[in-house]
């Protein structure tokens, strides 16, 4: 970029509950800054999370040149790429969290950090006929993931985004990253009942998705094809695999988080930036009008709304033309 020549507006797509929708966005230093609408614009670097964490630009030198723009947002927002959870900038921050599996070995994975009733699933699903194997992300693959993602269109309790779903679709949805993705399948004969996709970078490897059918859930396949990630993860020298947040905002305790920590997650938490580039920015973050509403819901009402979502989602799943 041309130094003191502000960066264009443009538009930048992204998915939002599975729904596809365009963005304000700006192409700074090989990213794209993307931004919320609404009463307070929150700016962050489009795929933070996914992208290789070496690649990622100062975030000092896009806050100066979000400075510049036109109508710059009120926020930028950065959280420091796991393992690194000392603060490394001069700057306000909150603290965010990661589920992260400390990978040494697959035996000591299996052996010491997952729970007995873990230890037992990957065994059931051993005796009942689940393999794991890495797949080519080809026709069959996609096909496979179609298969699985179709099963119901109501998953733990809410719109499971990926149901329905064209083949083209999928494929771009799943062929993110696909150079540094490794995706496994889990079978039952021929037939797949669940994958898995892993992204792989320098220091650490994450979970993009990982899905199984309901109707199998007895075989156990998410904890064999969790094994298999972590025994891949182990063999490639990746110290860390991660899945996203462990912790929720105030929602402590959920069957996800029981999930992730019965097989081998642990909470690790990371700071979390917020930069003002204007006044009401400056407000509202004094004021935690930043935060997600959903965060400042007491754990008790929390429960009985989702309670009540669960209600709900069964019910027109049941009876899906009232």
């Amino acid at each position: 970029m041309t130094r003191g020549r502000p960066a264009a507006l443009s538009t930048h797509w992204i998915s939002v509950k599975g729904q596809m929708r365009r963005v304000p966005a700006w192409h700074m230093d090989n990213v794209v800054i993307v931004t919320s609408d609404g009463f307070l614009r929150v700016a962050k670097i489009f795929d933070a999370y996914w992208l290789e964490a070496d690649t990622l630009p100062d975030p000092r030198s896009i806050v100066r040149q979000l400075k510049e723009v036109d109508t710059p947002p009120d926020l930028f927002m950065f959280t420091q790429r796991a393992p690194e959870t000392d603060p490394k900038f001069d700057l306000y921050h909150e603290w965010d969290n990661v589920a992260a599996i400390p990978i040494s070995t697959h035996e000591n994975w299996f052996q010491n950090q997952v729970s007995p009733g873990v230890r037992r699933n990957i065994r059931t699903s051993q005796k009942k006929g689940v393999t794991v194997r890495v797949c080519p992300f080809d026709e069959t693959f996609i096909r496979g993931v179609m298969a699985v993602s179709d099963e119901s269109m109501v998953r733990a309790g809410r719109k499971f985004w990926h149901y329905g779903k064209d083949f083209e679709t999928v494929e771009a949805d799943h062929g993110t990253y696909r150079d540094r993705s490794t995706y496994l399948g889990a079978f039952v004969g021929d037939q797949m009942v669940g994958f898995m996709k892993i992204v792989f970078d320098t220091h650490s490897a994450a979970i993009m998705q990982i899905v199984s059918t309901m109707q199998s859930r007895d075989r156990r396949p998410n904890n064999a094809l969790l094994s298999e990630g972590v025994r891949i993860c182990a063999e490639r020298g990746v110290g860390y695999l991660l899945y996203e947040r462990l912790v929720y905002g105030n929602k402590t305790d959920s069957s996800l988080t029981r999930f992730k920590r019965e097989n081998g997650f642990v909470k690790m938490d990371l700071p979390c930036y917020y930069v003002p580039l204007t006044i009401k920015g400056r407000v509202a973050l004094g004021l935690g009008f930043h935060r997600n509403w959903k965060d400042r819901v007491p754990q008790w009402l929390t429960a009985q709304l989702i309670a009540l979502r669960d209600k709900w989602n069964a019910r027109q799943l049941a009876n899906p033309g009232q």
